[in-house]
């Protein structure tokens, strides 16, 4: 069958774009990509191939291993991450979490046992639907063949959004807020997102793998501001 039947609109700029592809290849150029990130919380700006934490994780070392981000979170992938986020642009969470896939591959690391997609609270989860963080595990889970845990953790109190509060309120936002079980024992666990703002969320979510015997916990978010 001919290629221009699967053709479709590139999902930035509407431009037509080849088979198979959800972006047009200027659109997947303008990407924020991530260049030099801290390898412990991802915080961007260090130079690239730098292999020594930043100032802030050597003088307060976080509770998770590691940290890989795809992109930055600025324009456009902002926007790709908002419309799956709260527009119901579910087929994104495919698109995204295939970036993300397509990096953590390039990286090479070991991979973890099982993935553990950051919980919302049972009332946000009934507001929006669908937990944005799962669907980008799902998608990670099939192209890595890695097993998702969608009920190991659960989101103890419905928290503020993070982006909304100043950065020195969102440590104390989510303190306590999660619970996981003790399948985690002895497992490395990787912590799936969308986003990571000041990391204080995957934090608290690390701090209680910790607690529950998990041996080396990384994060994989999509972008990271």
């Amino acid at each position: 069958m001919h290629e221009w039947l699967w053709t479709r609109n590139c999902l930035l700029c509407h431009a037509r774009t080849p088979a198979g592809r959800d972006l047009c290849a200027a659109c997947d150029q303008s990407l924020p990509r991530m260049q030099g990130a801290c390898p412990r919380c991802g915080a961007p700006g260090a130079a690239v191939g730098t292999d020594a934490a930043c100032g802030e994780c050597q003088r307060h070392p976080p509770a998770y291993d590691a940290t890989r981000a795809v992109f930055r979170y600025a324009a456009p992938v902002d926007r790709l991450i908002q419309h799956l986020k709260y527009h119901d642009r579910l087929e994104l969470s495919r698109v995204l979490g295939g970036y993300l896939s397509q990096h953590l591959l390039a990286l090479d690391d070991p991979l973890p046992d099982v993935m553990l997609p950051v919980p919302l609270h049972v009332s946000r989860l009934r507001h929006r639907g669908y937990n944005q963080s799962l669907e980008i595990a799902r998608c990670v889970g099939r192209e890595l063949r890695i097993p998702f845990d969608r009920h190991g953790a659960r989101r103890l109190r419905a928290t503020a959004p993070q982006m909304e509060l100043p950065r020195d309120q969102r440590r104390k936002n989510v303190r306590g807020a999660f619970e996981v079980n003790a399948a985690f024992r002895d497992q490395r666990v990787a912590i799936v997102d969308d986003v990571m703002t000041s990391g204080h969320t995957v934090n608290a979510l690390a701090e209680c793998l910790r607690h529950s015997g998990a041996k080396e916990i990384r994060v994989w978010v999509v972008a990271r501001a």
